[in-house]
């Protein structure tokens, strides 16, 4: 990701850490795009991609299929991890809709 996004809701920066990218506010439905095109491009570099969702205090359904389609199109040793507030209820999102058994979609509750 060359740059990051912003608007009054939401920050997307590229990690500093890990490659991937970090979030910060709110996701809603409108963000998919931005959050789409950030992913994909770090998916051409890395075999594992970084999502830190820990500034992020809610997650619309919209953007966690988007986290879940990009992990889907990843092949192993390729894979999402995803770093996330419990409060944010991953686990059981993920679980509700089957994506739990996904090989290439790790989630990490903080």
């Amino acid at each position: 990701m060359r740059g990051y996004f912003a608007d009054e809701l939401l920050l997307i920066t590229p990690s500093s850490t890990t490659p991937g990218v970090c979030l910060f506010g709110e996701v809603i439905g409108t963000h998919k795009g931005p959050l789409a095109i950030a992913l994909a491009e770090q998916s051409l570099h890395t075999q594992e991609i970084t999502v830190d969702l820990t500034g992020v205090h809610y997650l619309a359904n919209s953007a966690l299929e988007i986290l879940v389609a990009l992990a889907n199109n990843l092949r192993p040793p390729q894979c999402l991890l995803v770093r996330a507030p419990t409060a944010l209820g991953l686990r059981e999102r993920v679980a509700a809709r089957g994506w739990d058994r996904m090989e290439t979609l790790r989630l990490i509750e903080i």
